[in-house]
């Protein structure tokens, strides 16, 4: 027993995406709260008006390492600087 839809059922790719997208519209924009907003998508990007804080931070403590130095592990890494919190590094990237 064949499982293939006869040749007359059939249509193409093209023929498929212009049968739905014929029938769909965009959904009109609207203003929600923030607390309303979970699980919607933006109509456009939101940009903050100021970066905060003002410089380059990181929210929580790490470490850089390459990814030549790491290729084969277990590997003992040196640390070759320690940049505090607000702090920029002293050495070349």
């Amino acid at each position: 027993m064949s499982h293939e839809a006869p040749a007359r059922y059939l249509i193409d790719v093209e023929e498929a995406v212009s049968r739905v997208m014929s029938g769909i519209a965009p959904l009109a924009t609207e203003r929600v709260p923030l607390s309303a907003a979970h699980g919607r998508v933006l109509a456009q990007p939101v940009v903050a008006p100021v970066a905060l804080p003002p410089w380059n931070n990181t929210a929580m403590d790490g470490y850089a390492v390459r990814a030549a130095d790491v290729a084969h592990v277990p590997v003992t890494l040196t640390v070759i600087e320690s940049v505090a919190a607000g702090a920029f590094p002293t050495r070349a990237p």
